[in-house]
């Protein structure tokens, strides 16, 4: 495994803090003894063969399962740690997230959370199957999902119009979609897609999309933005409580549809919950159920 994660025996050598020809040695007796090649030596580097890449599938499972057991062991000394890795967004993290971890902490207050900022394809196709995340928060980009992955629906995301407590609108009680076309808006890739609330809002009133759109799905770069009082994005509803503690901004009076897609907690269906993971699965449920949102 640290072979084909380095991409040499060098480099293996170097995070394993032996030497080359002790990993060399273990390869080539690893090979004799299942009597296949494992690995495919070239001038690009160390890949491994079909064998190599059945043995690997297995390892990962067979390393995981000893963390695993490490951490229930951990748990079992002192019911008030254990560790967890999720993975999420940005609006999953600064929402439904930081909630869950105030109600777990509150229980578990020695538990080591880790969390993974990442887009929904990269957790269900890469982080998931390859164990380095217990559980992730996305909406997910497609259904249905992957065999080997469990989804559970927590809610549908309702998103706000919000502005800049300094923003010439911040103050209007009542505020028509159409006074907003010519305003500067900061949109992500994804709420620009067809169907989502934004556009579909658009879309429903005859209107065209606003012109002037800064791209990111950053929340830290839109809060920045909206302090200057010269920008309009969207928020999720499970984020805007904090948004408004923190940074000040101001929802305005347009309604916008809910996404059709729900937010869900995702696992790896053949992978056995610790008591931690279990843990922090019933506090993100909890967190989601306060939303007051449809599944």
């Amino acid at each position: 495994m640290a072979v084909v994660n380095a991409g040499g025996m060098r480099k293996a050598a170097d995070v394993l803090h032996i030497s080359q020809g002790a990993v060399s040695k273990a390869i080539s007796e690893l090979e004799s003894v299942l009597g296949v090649r494992l690995l495919e030596r070239s001038a690009k580097g160390v890949e491994p063969t079909v064998h190599g890449h059945a043995l690997l599938r297995r390892g990962l499972v067979i390393f995981d399962e000893l963390r695993q057991g490490l951490n229930e062991l951990d748990w079992l000394s002192d019911p008030e740690a254990g560790e967890v890795r999720v993975g999420g967004g940005d609006t999953q993290q600064a929402g439904i997230l930081a909630l869950a971890t105030q109600m777990l902490l509150a229980r578990h207050g020695r538990m080591r959370l880790t969390f993974e900022s990442a887009q929904a394809h990269e957790l269900v196709d890469t982080m998931l199957p390859q164990r380095t995340i217990d559980l992730a928060i996305i909406r997910p980009a497609v259904l249905p999902l992957p065999a080997d992955i469990v989804g559970e629906a927590l809610y549908r995301e309702q998103l706000h119009v919000v502005v800049g407590a300094e923003h010439r609108l911040a103050r209007r009680r009542k505020i028509a979609l159409s006074e907003l076309v010519d305003e500067h808006w900061i949109l992500s890739r994804n709420e620009q897609m067809a169907g989502t609330p934004v556009v579909q809002a658009f879309v429903d009133a005859g209107l065209p999309m606003p012109a002037r759109i800064i791209e990111s799905g950053a929340l830290g770069l839109r809060h920045r933005l909206l302090i200057s009082g010269r920008f309009v994005t969207c928020m999720p509803h499970t984020v805007i409580t904090f948004a408004r503690q923190h940074f000040g901004v101001r929802v305005l009076p347009v309604a916008l549809p809910r996404w059709s897609g729900a937010t869900m907690v995702l696992w790896l269906r053949d992978r056995v919950h610790g008591p931690a993971t279990k843990a922090c699965l019933e506090a993100i449920r909890e967190a989601a159920a306060t939303q007051r949102l449809p599944a």
